[in-house]
């Protein structure tokens, strides 16, 4: 448990802000791609963390990567 001296400020509008803009436009940009390039993207994603998950725990067969390349 946290001391109550040491707790986080609370985030200020304009940083707050300046995150959802930042989330907005790489939303932006992801719609752009084109599907070669999302299954790409997830491929990736997939190699990062199910070597992680793995450690934890057995992979269940449909968390298994996918055997291909975009």
């Amino acid at each position: 448990m946290v001391s109550p001296d040491r707790r986080r400020p609370r985030a200020s509008p304009r940083l707050l802000d300046a995150l959802r803009e930042g989330k907005a436009s790489l939303r932006r940009q992801r719609e752009k791609l084109d599907l070669r390039e999302k299954v790409r993207i997830v491929l990736e994603m997939q190699r990062i963390c199910l070597p992680l998950i793995a450690r934890r725990r057995r992979l269940a067969e449909w968390e298994r990567p996918w055997a291909i390349t975009p």
